[in-house]
């Protein structure tokens, strides 16, 4: 059995059956956030350049790099502006809820709705599709093991799995358009994954979500 095939068995035994043994609540990703905070980062899916801040209720989150996610940070829930160079807009952000600010090659934002995750004993897997082309699919990187389903242009789609090491690469219809590296996803961490166009040629980027709570 070849290395991609065991990983493939590995994946899908980790989705059809649970894993043994418990986190601590300590490895929750908004564990040291308050009580009912709210969340928002930022993607930068220009390729041309860092994004000096981005600012929303009197914080900023500076220097986010072409293709990179920032932290999450955290504010009381309520109505905000958030501004990005000469982008704004308003976003209403309830308590114990993430949310993702994308901006666009073309300047433009988009926000997105992320789920939140309390289950330490497992992990979970959010899928971006950042290009304008819908129907694209999350598997493992040798097409065997369906992940997320078809997710439409500026969509998201979450899964939760069990520990696993596996490279997972985004597919429209059989076609294989971007894979990562092999991603060690561990119990109670979060990792999102995201489609994007980069001068024409699709790829995958993938970050694990963190929150800081420094700002």
């Amino acid at each position: 059995m070849n290395l991609l095939t065991k990983t493939a068995v590995t994946l899908l035994l980790s989705l059809l059956f649970p894993v043994l043994g418990q986190a601590g609540e300590d490895a929750l990703y908004a564990a040291d956030a308050p009580d009912g905070a709210t969340f928002i980062r930022v993607v930068n899916a220009d390729v041309n350049g860092n994004i000096p801040q981005a600012e929303i209720g009197g914080k900023a989150i500076k220097d986010i790099e072409p293709l990179a996610a920032s932290p999450y940070i955290h504010l009381p829930a309520g109505t905000y502006q958030l501004e990005v160079g000469d982008q704004a807009a308003p976003i209403t952000m309830e308590k114990d809820r993430f949310y993702t600010a994308v901006v666009l090659d073309s300047g433009e934002l988009e926000i997105l709705p992320d789920k939140s995750f309390k289950n330490p004993r497992k992990a979970l897997i959010s899928f971006y599709n950042l290009t304008d082309d819908g129907g694209i699919s999350l598997k493992t990187a040798n097409g065997k093991v369906s992940v997320i389903e078809p997710v439409d242009s500026l969509s998201v789609a979450n899964r939760e799995i069990n520990a696993v090491k596996v490279s997972l690469g985004a597919f429209a219809g059989g076609e294989a358009l971007a894979s990562t590296s092999p991603v060690n996803l561990q119990r109670g961490t979060v990792f999102s994954f995201f489609i994007m166009d980069v001068g024409g040629s699709p790829r995958l980027v993938v970050a694990e979500n963190q929150v800081d709570t420094s700002i």
